[in-house]
């Protein structure tokens, strides 16, 4: 599974990913680059392209890509991953919210738990 994220996979996905599609190797993309998309920009593509090129030179027909991230780029990323015969992929997860108050102050507490993954659809 290449995986193109802007944080470490957890260890409930993981899991999931051996379990559910049989997984033995997860091939963690430098997503420096990834974590950085630049909000100002009108074109992602050609920032991207050192990613495609990598995953391009290293993917198998039935590769999974877990890929979330920038909706631009993970919609570019995806598109990407149809066109070369990839299973892109995305988790699902449970949020679970907490508030604490202090005085005037409310501190929100979000947590996400992994629930599963889920292939990207494509409409035809």
């Amino acid at each position: 599974m290449f995986v193109l994220i802007s944080h470490p996979m957890t260890e409930a996905q993981k899991r999931d990913a051996k379990e559910r599609f049989g997984i033995e190797e997860f091939v963690v993309i430098d997503n420096a680059r990834w974590k950085e998309i630049p909000p100002t920009t009108d074109t992602i593509a050609p920032i991207l392209q050192d990613l495609m090129d990598f995953i391009a030179k290293k993917c198998n027909n039935g590769d999974y890509l877990f890929v979330q991230g920038d909706f631009g780029a993970t919609y570019l990323m995806v598109n990407f991953a149809f066109k070369h015969h990839l299973i892109p992929v995305y988790a699902t997860s449970k949020r679970e919210v907490t508030e604490e108050r202090d005085g005037e102050e409310v501190k929100t507490i979000r947590i996400f738990k992994h629930v599963r993954f889920r292939a990207y659809e494509m409409i035809i």
